[in-house]
């Protein structure tokens, strides 16, 4: 289905095995098509209060 119109949502962030894991809301997974294996870039500037996720290109391999 998808993002219907505007879409926000939070998320928990997870600690565990050196590392932290924050999960991906359904309906932008679907949106984006994010499979797994999908690598999702995120981005910030140092002291920035904001950062910015980016569609994952996909692969013509798969």
């Amino acid at each position: 289905m998808g993002i219907q119109n505007r879409f926000a949502d939070c998320r928990t962030a997870q600690e565990g095995d050196g590392s932290v894991t924050v999960t991906i809301p359904r309906p932008l997974a679907e949106e984006w098509e994010i499979e797994q294996g999908d690598q999702i870039a995120f981005y910030a500037e140092e002291g920035s209060e904001t950062a910015e996720i980016r569609r994952p290109a996909k692969r013509s391999d798969r």
